[in-house]
């Protein structure tokens, strides 16, 4: 057998497969957007200060410092929400995995016993139309 298709060392359910994770395309590209964006807004920042300190010296300082910080935050949540979906991702394929892998458990479980195939079993079950009420005791069975 080989590894792709052996489980762990004690025989359990089998491993993850490659093909059994399907690739989030979309919601790679948009990650890489975000984080382009974020990279962008940071080179933009750093020609702006040139810019303004060559055209108008010391003085642009205070007006710089404003638009500095507000395109730094701004970058900053660029890049966190990069990091955000690609979270997503590894969320999805962990649910996807987590049901594949219950799917299998489920698949090799022995049906469950019909009644009097226990071994402990002590003879025929309570009826299930069992009502208790104030005209009732806990034990008394409704005639239907």
């Amino acid at each position: 057998m080989d590894d792709e298709r052996r489980g762990g060392p004690n025989g359990g359910v089998e491993g993850v497969r490659k093909g059994d994770i399907e690739p989030y395309t979309a919601l790679r590209w948009v990650s890489v957007l975000f984080k382009s964006a974020a990279v962008f807004l940071a080179v933009a920042v750093v020609a702006e200060v040139i810019a303004g300190v060559r055209l108008d010296g010391v003085s642009a300082l205070p007006m710089l410092l404003g638009e500095i910080a507000r395109t730094v935050v701004f970058a900053v949540v660029l890049w966190g929400a990069g990091d955000l979906v690609r979270l997503l991702m590894q969320i999805g394929n962990d649910i996807r995995i987590d049901r594949m892998m219950m799917m299998r458990l489920v698949h090799r479980t022995p049906p469950r016993p019909e009644a009097g195939e226990w071994e402990g079993d002590r003879g025929p079950r309570l009826p299930m139309n069992r009502r208790v009420g104030p005209d009732r005791g806990p034990g008394e069975v409704a005639a239907d």
